[in-house]
């Protein structure tokens, strides 16, 4: 989603944020580091096998001297080289410069620096290292061509699945449905956004004060969403809901976007804006022709972006026999092609929503997962296709 020069003006005068790092450093430093993160895990509380596995793939900060820097730094060197990691040293040990060496992307940096130099080696990185696409965002707004699609289930599931290819910090949840948004519920989450004192003035926000707006799941992915309000329509104006995805946006590498079906003022605005416009649908003669005729609208409004994407939810499992038509016949029927299908996990996925975790997390061979990362893969950029880390595609095989 291009960004205007208003948006990246505020965010170099607010000061460099960055979305998410994971920092083993002195308390006094990880204090004068929360300002300049969105999320910042302190990995003092946890082994450094547990830090690897959980935050390997992302960005990382060591600071020598602090117990156990070094373990890691030899831990992430082994099992997860495609993790970017920072060292503050003056003079770093050769045996620790031999574990930079293993790793796909580091940094050295001295002892003194500040957390401005911290913060922007961590930008450098976010362009280059772990899968990351060339420093431009991907933005994919999920809409429902009829009520219950399951299209908040679809978003959450494709956000979990871009945290898992390309590590933590980098993807983020925008739930627009304010006046009845089902994303916080669904993850057990906080509600953190403003719309109150957005819609008033929405050229305040900036990336500091977004970063104070986002609730941190600890699957890596940032949740943007506004407090269940039967005023919340009124509140999203087009100025302020346009200006939200556009500082999203410049954080963070992949913003999903979960729109309301209903017609909103911004709706527009935001299908013609977005790198993957995706109408959810049932395998049902009325749904389909709804979805359909919303694919249709949708494509006049993007032009020469990417054609809306038509994804069927809930099929049945091919094992189980039941009274649906071939998808061929329905394609047939409304003249257009199904760019993707989801299987009905309905088991799976109410137990995620009643423990507030991904699917994958709840049972790791759904059906509905998998279609999911179908879905996610053929949405993605060519170049981030090639770039999702070597260790993400051995666990997805298996």
């Amino acid at each position: 989603m291009t960004q205007p020069a208003p948006a990246n003006n505020a965010a170099a005068d607010a000061g460099r944020i960055v979305p998410h790092l994971a920092a083993l450093v002195s308390d006094t430093r990880l204090g004068a580091l929360k300002p300049h993160c969105v999320e910042l895990a302190d990995l003092s509380k946890v082994s450094a096998s547990e830090a690897a596995m959980k935050f390997g793939g992302g960005v990382m900060l060591l600071e020598q001297g602090v117990p156990g820097w070094d373990e890691l730094l030899l831990k992430l060197a082994v099992d997860r080289p495609s993790t970017a990691v920072i060292v503050l040293s003056d003079q770093i040990p050769g045996n620790m410069v031999r574990a930079l060496m293993k790793l796909d992307a580091s940094d050295v940096l001295p002892v003194s620096s500040s957390p401005e130099d911290i913060t922007e080696a961590v930008e450098k990185f976010r362009d280059t290292a772990n899968g990351g696409v060339g420093g431009s965002s991907v933005c994919w707004a999920f809409r429902g061509a009829v009520g219950g699609a399951g299209v908040t289930t679809i978003a959450i599931e494709s956000a979990f699945e871009l945290a898992r290819r390309f590590g933590p910090g980098r993807t983020c949840l925008v739930d627009l449905n304010v006046a009845d948004g089902m994303t916080t519920s669904f993850l057990e989450a906080v509600p953190k956004l403003d719309l109150s004192a957005l819609s008033a003035a929405p050229e305040r926000l900036d990336p500091r004060l977004l970063a104070a707006w986002c609730y941190q799941h600890e699957s890596g992915v940032s949740i943007i969403a506004a407090p269940r309000n039967p005023d919340g329509d009124v509140l999203a104006t087009e100025p302020a809901v346009l200006r939200l995805l556009d500082v999203a946006c410049g954080m963070f590498e992949y913003t999903i976007v979960d729109m309301p079906r209903h017609m909103m003022p911004w709706t527009k605005s935001v299908l013609s804006a977005v790198d993957e416009a995706i109408v959810i649908s049932e395998l049902t003669v009325p749904s389909l022709h709804a979805a359909a005729d919303m694919a249709r609208e949708t494509d006049v409004l993007r032009q020469d972006r990417a054609p809306t994407k038509l994804v069927l939810n809930r099929m049945f499992q091919k094992k189980r026999l039941r009274a649906e038509f071939a998808l061929d016949k329905a394609e047939g029927a409304i003249d257009r092609k199904i760019d993707s299908t989801i299987t009905s996990d309905w088991d799976a996925a109410r137990t995620a929503v009643n423990l507030g975790r991904p699917i994958a997390e709840v049972v790791q061979k759904s059906p509905l997962v998998t279609d999911i990362g179908k879905l996610v893969q053929m949405m993605l950029p060519e170049e981030a296709q090639a770039a999702v880390p070597a260790e993400g595609k051995r666990r997805r095989r298996g």
